[in-house]
């Protein structure tokens, strides 16, 4: 990974350079920004850049054995595939790892992928590093929520802010990676700048789960309570997040077309569904039950029963759309 693969954070990868170019580098670097943007694809090229000594040239040993996840002085911590954290005793065989000199470049270079999951301990081990860093070596933490890391480790690591993706960007992107062009408009739409979360929408599995929503929502006036029980099994046994998020997008869609927007942001494929869906009821209802998918993911991420939650959604839904109808 070089600078050159990163697509779409140019400035930030120009303030990266500026750094390895002026010589100013700093102990301890924070990258933030929304899941699946590409936090961790520019950070692995300043890492690489780091142990090269220059941005990166893609060709040297240093950033082939970097790009090949050998090289001796870089060190990745992640979460573990069945794990909720990241071990502290993952933590604290890095603080071991880069106590040793650099084996093979003039630095060693740490980078700590999702450190928003690291735990307490795990963060009061790292933040003794970050107080008193080793001279030869630079930590590079990558985090969606920095919230969630303590005040004095963030503010010990200088900030790498990235935004969303551009369309323009993310569509190129999804291209290189082998996703038609017929489909890669609405999965940009839907995506929120997020690479990642296109690609997950893109799957099979994903597709159907947000074309059974599509379908069902401007239907659910007509729909017993035993279809809207059936409904909310099928939608439970899927990618939930998905079918949640395809709800919120609707839902806004509907709300901002009836309030004059010209064409629905986030589902630009059934944007004649979504004009007939404005048409037909008012927007302080489509905000009731904005409202109320909202209210549910939240619900759901505080371990509410899913099927219950699910249900009681679609039923509520459903009351809703008839008395505004």
């Amino acid at each position: 990974m070089t600078f050159a693969d990163v697509v779409g954070h140019e400035r930030a990868a120009a303030a990266l350079q500026r750094d390895l170019h002026e010589g100013r580098i700093a102990g301890a670097y924070l990258f933030v920004g929304p899941r699946g943007i590409g936090k961790r694809a520019l950070a692995e090229a300043f890492a690489a850049s780091l142990l090269c000594g220059r941005p990166a040239c893609g060709a040297c040993a240093h950033c082939l054995r970097a790009a090949a996840g050998t090289h001796p002085d870089l060190h990745v911590v992640a979460r573990e595939d069945d794990r909720r954290d990241i071990l502290t005793e993952q933590v604290r065989e890095l603080m071991r790892w880069l106590a040793l000199r650099p084996l093979m470049a003039e630095r060693k270079v740490a980078l700590v992928d999702g450190a928003e999951h690291l735990n307490a301990h795990g963060q009061n081990a790292l933040l003794k590093t970050l107080e008193e860093p080793p001279g030869v070596s630079v930590l590079l933490l990558v985090a969606s929520a920095p919230s969630l890391l303590l005040p004095t480790v963030r503010s010990r690591c200088r900030r790498v802010r990235l935004d969303p993706l551009g369309e323009a960007a993310l569509a190129q992107l999804l291209l290189a990676r082998g996703v038609a062009a017929a489909d890669a408009p609405a999965l940009t739409a839907q995506a929120g700048g997020s690479l990642g979360r296109a690609l997950e929408l893109a799957g099979e599995e994903q597709a159907a789960a947000r074309a059974r929503v599509l379908e069902s929502l401007p239907a659910l006036a007509e729909q017993p309570a035993a279809a809207l029980s059936a409904l909310a099994q099928s939608l439970g046994q899927g990618p939930l997040d998905v079918a949640l998020a395809a709800a919120v997008s609707w839902y806004r869609d509907v709300l901002t077309t009836a309030l004059g927007a010209a064409r629905p942001l986030g589902n630009p494929d059934v944007a004649d569904r979504v004009r007939a869906a404005a048409a037909g009821r008012s927007p302080a209802v489509t905000l009731r039950q904005l409202a109320l998918v909202c209210d549910t993911i939240a619900a759901i991420e505080q371990n509410a029963n899913r099927p219950l939650a699910l249900e009681t959604l679609l039923l509520d839904l459903r009351e809703a759309e008839r008395g505004g109808r």
